[in-house]
């Protein structure tokens, strides 16, 4: 017997510019009509890309995928600066475009811009300040000032420099903004510089390529059902462990069970991802049942396991 498809999962959109990323929500909550939605990480208008869904259950696993590294594509002009650091906003500072050739430009952006650093967000921005969104404030002539935070640059090369524009690829932690580092890199290079194209190619195991258009989700009959990808296909990067209906049951009710020694639990196979994992992504498992209908979050403790969160159970 093949079992039921519940509306749950994830869809990987591919965002178009010139809308939010809650427009994506609005366009396609009316078709499928759950009871949660949500998606992970925010794509500014400009932005086109990889864009989760999260349909139901899944929106319980969004701090997993908030976490993951992203991936993305960026155009960036030289000389001028922007209120907002990207071409939307308006110009405050104008400055001569560099006059390097590509190998000086690669170097000098390479070199300052990898590993960990500190990072001042943009003052358009959705983080809040007394609770309230800093884009609001900077709307009302507010002067803030947002607070400097620790960002990662997993990886950072100059694919093309034509000035007074470049094009860069670039794999960052959650919570850097692409925005800032054009605006960094303007500064590295003795000038000023603005976001003019963004495109998010990865978010985790997610990638562009297999990504869904929007207008073809909303304007076909397309079984929605059939395009969700399921919970734990979103967790790959996650040991896991094959358990048994009546261990499953257990789970739900709090109880500990115990593995046998020759069932180990499942390791993912990820070539030099390690250290851009969660470091919750790498002290918990996932549980699941042969026939899906049942997926928790645990953690194993000497071939002990202990519930941490059901995602779900029919």
């Amino acid at each position: 017997m093949i079992p039921t498809i519940r509306m749950r999962g994830l869809l990987n959109i591919n965002k178009p510019s010139g809308i939010t990323s809650y427009d994506v929500i609005r366009r396609i909550k009316p078709i499928i009509k759950p009871k949660r939605i949500g998606h992970t990480g925010t794509l500014d208008p400009i932005g086109t890309g990889v864009l989760l869904i999260l349909i139901n259950e899944a929106t319980k696993i969004s701090h997993f995928l908030l976490n993951q590294p992203k991936e993305y594509e960026a155009e960036i002009q030289f000389g001028v600066q922007t209120d907002t650091d990207d071409i939307t906003g308006k110009p405050i500072a104008t400055a001569p475009v560099p006059q390097v050739n590509f190998d000086e430009a690669a170097k000098a952006i390479t070199d300052k811009f990898s590993g960990e650093l500190e990072q001042t967000p943009p003052r358009f921005s959705a983080l809040k300040s007394n609770g309230i969104p800093l884009y609001k404030l900077a709307r009302q002539g507010v002067e803030v000032s947002p607070r400097p935070r620790r960002v990662k640059i997993y990886e950072l090369e100059l694919l093309n420099w034509q000035p007074p524009y470049a094009r860069i690829r670039c794999l960052v932690s959650s919570g850097t903004y692409i925005r800032s580092l054009a605006r960094d890199i303007g500064l590295a290079l003795n000038s000023r510089a603005t976001l003019t194209r963004l495109t998010r190619t990865k978010v985790g195991d997610f990638s562009l390529e297999s990504a869904i258009d929007i207008d073809n989700l909303t304007t076909t009959d397309t079984d929605i059902k059939n395009l969700l990808i399921p919970v734990e296909q979103a967790l790959t990067h996650l040991p896991r462990i094959t358990i048994t209906t009546e261990q499953a049951l257990m789970l739900l009710q709090g109880k500990i069970i115990t593995l046998p020694v020759s069932a180990p639990p499942i390791i993912p196979e990820i070539e030099n991802r390690s250290s851009s994992l969660p470091s919750e992504s790498r002290n918990n498992a996932l549980a699941l049942c042969p026939n899906r209908n049942f997926l928790a979050l645990v953690k194993i403790s000497d071939n002990r396991v202990k519930t941490v969160k059901i995602i779900y159970a029919d």
